[in-house]
């Protein structure tokens, strides 16, 4: 069994996320997209965004790739090196006055946006995993807090430490993609509204990244903690083994069928 086969069989038996967990492959200029790939530039006659293109594969099942004409977020392009920030872009004039009150702040946060070196990559291949016939530089596992925070016990269950993440509210393809290929560390991530407006991302979804060497650490890590018992998906609550407490009414009716004493016991 492959290392993709045996994290996605990880994450199935004891995380359950709702939809399908995403590879995500960064292809360079010459390299070949995987057969049946979807572009939205073809099969839609538009471009799209890339977290639309993450949705389809998570929720839909498909292959999407992206090319330079396939792209509609120009944030995206520069995050992912098909074009240089202008110096507009670098000046925070795209993230002032939306996300910022002043163009020093949004220049600030510009900064902090990751992004590829220029021409590094030329294309952006996601599909759900099960069906990835590629080697992911990436995986994206969407859950609610519950199995998002299961996935840092995993992450860490070995080399034990913290998952150190960062936010800038915007531009989130490039925590869930381009930070962990870079650093070859696993984030948690807070999608960006983009992604919750254009690719229905829910309110309550946050997701978790996973880079191609950390797999087998993650899969083994979730599987061990899962058996020591200390934490599970379902959440195993505790006032579950606890003793109902009824309105008055209730015991009354329970004292004469005599399953409780007369102090209601």
């Amino acid at each position: 069994m492959s290392i993709q086969a045996k994290f996605l069989s990880s994450i199935e038996e004891y995380i359950r996320p709702l939809t399908y967990p995403v590879a995500v492959k960064l292809l360079k200029d010459g390299e070949d997209f995987p057969a049946k790939t979807r572009f939205p530039a073809e099969f839609a006659k538009e471009r799209w965004a890339l977290c639309q293109g993450i949705a389809m594969s998570r929720r839909v099942g498909w292959k999407v790739g992206f090319r330079r004409e396939d792209h509609a977020c120009i944030l995206a392009m520069m995050i992912f090196g098909l074009e240089s920030e202008p110096q507009t872009v670098k000046d925070g004039e795209i993230v002032y006055p939306y996300y910022a009150q002043s163009p020093e702040a949004g220049r600030r946060t510009q900064e902090a946006t990751p992004s590829l070196p220029l021409d590094a990559f030329s294309g952006v291949v996601t599909a759900p995993l099960a069906k990835a016939d590629f080697d992911a530089d990436v995986v994206l596992v969407y859950g609610n807090a519950a199995q998002v925070i299961r996935l840092v016990q995993g992450a860490l269950y070995h080399g034990g430490g913290k998952i150190d993440s960062s936010f800038t509210g915007r531009g989130a393809c490039g925590s869930e993609i381009v930070v962990p290929y870079q650093t070859g560390q696993c984030k948690v991530i807070i999608p960006g509204g983009g992604e919750r407006v254009f690719a229905h991302t829910a309110d309550d979804e946050l997701l978790f990244a996973v880079p191609a060497c950390e797999l087998a650490n993650v899969a083994a890590g979730v599987e061990a903690t899962h058996k020591s018992g200390i934490a599970r998906i379902p959440t195993p609550f505790m006032g579950m083994r606890c003793k109902p407490d009824f309105p008055e009414k209730y015991t009354d009716v329970a004292k004469q069928f005599g399953i409780v004493d007369e102090e209601g016991v």
